[in-house]
């Protein structure tokens, strides 16, 4: 079924194996022991993890559009510079096992960029009816959060993506 809803950038790949890595590291926090769900890789200049993190839905999210300054001089920095789009309010988030986010609209698409997921981890759109899974296959996809929809997990394994709005809303 062709979807207008999901396309997949067919013209870059990123690193998974990398993305992977460094996606946990900034997720686990080794030494007290804690796993974050979701951190924020743009911030407006705050060094705080999780200014851009949660539904905003008054806020206009393009004031997350610098690097964290933690990760300048990193990976991420070459990461975000090699996007073949700007971007803005990239964020780390992981759906936890077997859990559902609320049915929501965002006010722009967004890019993901599947890290570790499962074949039980799906977005649902509900006009028209339609489940997806978005593979960790190291591409980018669009998606038209633009529409009522969801996100579930019903695996029994953590679902981790890379997502952040695009500057221009076209997916090519």
């Amino acid at each position: 079924m062709n979807d207008n809803r999901f396309r997949r950038h067919t013209n870059f790949k990123v690193d998974l194996v990398r993305l992977k890595a460094e996606a946990y590291t900034l997720m686990y926090d080794y030494p007290n022991g804690v796993y974050h769900t979701q951190r924020s890789l743009q911030t407006d200049g705050s060094d705080d993890w999780d200014i851009s993190t949660g539904s905003k839905p008054d806020i206009d999210e393009s004031i997350w559009d610098k690097l964290h300054p933690k990760l300048v001089g990193t990976w991420w920095e070459e990461f975000f510079a090699a996007l073949p789009f700007k971007v803005y309010r990239a964020r780390l988030l992981t759906i936890q096992p077997r859990t559902c986010y609320s049915i929501h609209v965002d006010r722009t698409p967004r890019i993901h960029i599947a890290i570790d997921t499962h074949p039980q981890a799906r977005f649902i759109f509900t006009n028209p009816p339609a489940l997806r899974h978005i593979p960790s296959d190291g591409h980018i996809w669009w998606i038209d959060t633009t529409k009522e929809h969801s996100a579930m997990n019903g695996s029994l394994k953590p679902r981790i993506h890379f997502v952040a709005c695009l500057d221009n809303t076209d997916p090519n």
